[in-house]
């Protein structure tokens, strides 16, 4: 039988024969992709991706491996067998495929027959509607987190297993060609506050590409082709006998490449946001010296909350930042400042009542022990519904607006005293990732 690795890449015949296929339209083509790690800016939340030099090789950090399921055949006549843990045992998968093997030599058998999978519990010898077949040659994908169960008509019955799990230490290299064909589309974009061409990139690769499966979330592999700077956020697999696998996503466009860095040592990041977000992310720091609230929930910029992050979390969203003062003043650095009101919403995700009123008054108190901004009502906290479907409940999901106002001096002092320290820490853990 195939070890993970050679099943995650295995094809069927009609894959094979288009795999030849695209190598002949491509003349073999190759698509380079670099290793970037992921710089979030702790004064403001912004995000950058940073080359890791190619001197490096490889670099080991957080990630996701293969490994082989729990057995790879059945056992006797009819008779189900677990194949991927559920529950606790499940704590750290993230997901895995089971194959049935297109031959019967491949399965072991003299005629090659169905393999039936259940995600639920013991999965019967036939169709049911938890249980399903999977025809020879067929893959199917293990829920992140979920147990599978296999059953077969006959003993022996050969099969692949693989489970990807989420693992501590995992070696990554810096730089990685892949093999298949590379499409993309141009538009000129005319819009009012700047021109520019939008990409659209879509690369068809012969067979999945596992170093984008293993990347944690600090990491992500970046593809250059010509003058294209690119990444992914979508992979289609639209036909299962194919075995072509569609990666597609929008090249960099001109207006954000400040945020993608090839030289680490040209990286000298400054504060960009001009609002009241730096005194939001360093408020959970602050622990009153006296019996009083704190805050325990860690807070994000909106749109910039790291991945698939579990709850209890908050999100920050500022808008409507106006000044209630004509003119700026100079302070003594000679910084501009105005007097400014702002709204923010905080979207808290996994809080119950009780956390939610906490955080609130942890919000009055910091404002009445430090003047850093001061409230203009008393913000109510809504309930908002988020539907999950397939499972049939509503999410914790709350949000307050708070209405503020601050002189933009503060936030200058509150974010000044951590840029030096930011900036040597960023170059060390670059130098030395």
């Amino acid at each position: 039988m195939p070890t993970a690795t050679e099943a995650l890449n295995s094809k069927p015949p009609l894959g094979a024969a288009l795999a030849a296929g695209v190598q002949t339209l491509s003349a073999s083509q190759e698509i380079a992709f670099s290793l970037y790690r992921k710089y979030v800016f702790p004064l403001d939340g912004m995000v950058y991706w940073i080359r890791v030099l190619p001197a490096n090789s490889t670099v080991t950090t957080a990630g996701v491996l293969p490994s082989p399921g729990l057995v790879s055949q059945t056992m006797a006549n009819g008779e189900a067998i677990q194949v991927a843990p559920g529950g606790l045992g499940a704590g750290d998968t993230l997901g895995g495929t089971i194959t049935n093997p297109l031959s019967a030599v491949d399965q072991g058998l003299t005629t090659a027959e169905v393999l039936f999978v259940d995600f639920t519990g013991p999965a019967y010898s036939y169709v049911t509607g938890t249980t399903r077949a999977l025809q020879p040659g067929a893959s199917i994908s293990i829920p992140a987190g979920s147990e599978a169960w296999v059953n077969a008509a006959t003993g022996g019955h050969q099969f692949t297993a693989v489970i990807l799990n989420a693992v501590t230490s995992v070696s990554m290299s810096t730089d990685v060609l892949v093999q298949g064909s590379f499409h993309y589309d141009s538009t000129i974009n005319q819009n009012e506050d700047a021109v520019f061409d939008s990409n659209t990139v879509i690369f068809t690769a012969l067979s999945e590409v596992q170093e984008f499966n293993q990347l944690g979330p600090d990491y992500l592999y970046i593809g250059h082709y010509r003058n294209l700077t690119f990444a992914f956020s979508h992979r289609g697999r639209l036909y299962e006998q194919a075995d072509l696998y569609h990666y597609r996503g929008q090249a960099l466009r001109s207006r954000s490449l400040t945020q993608v860095v090839d030289d680490p040592s040209t990286f000298n990041p400054t504060l960009v946001i001009s609002n009241s977000l730096p005194i939001w992310l360093n408020m959970p720091n602050y622990v009153p010296p006296y019996p009083g609230f704190t805050c325990n929930i860690p807070l994000y910029p909106s749109y910039l909350v790291t991945d698939n992050l579990p709850p209890p979390f908050g999100s920050i969203h500022i808008e409507d930042t106006e000044a209630i003062e004509m003119g700026s003043t100079l302070g003594p650095r000679l910084q501009q400042s105005q007097l400014v009101k702002e709204k923010v919403k905080i979207h808290l995700y996994g809080c119950d009542n009780l956390m939610a009123s906490d955080f609130v008054a942890f919000v009055e108190q910091y404002s009445l022990d430090w003047m850093k901004l001061g409230l203009s009502d008393s913000p109510a906290i809504q309930d908002i519904k988020l539907p999950n479907p397939e499972f049939k409940f509503l999410s914790k999901r709350k949000m307050v607006e708070f209405s503020i106002n601050y002189r933009q001096w503060t936030v200058r002092d509150e974010a000044r005293q951590f840029i030096e320290h930011a900036k040597v820490q960023n170059q060390w853990n670059l130098l030395f990732p």
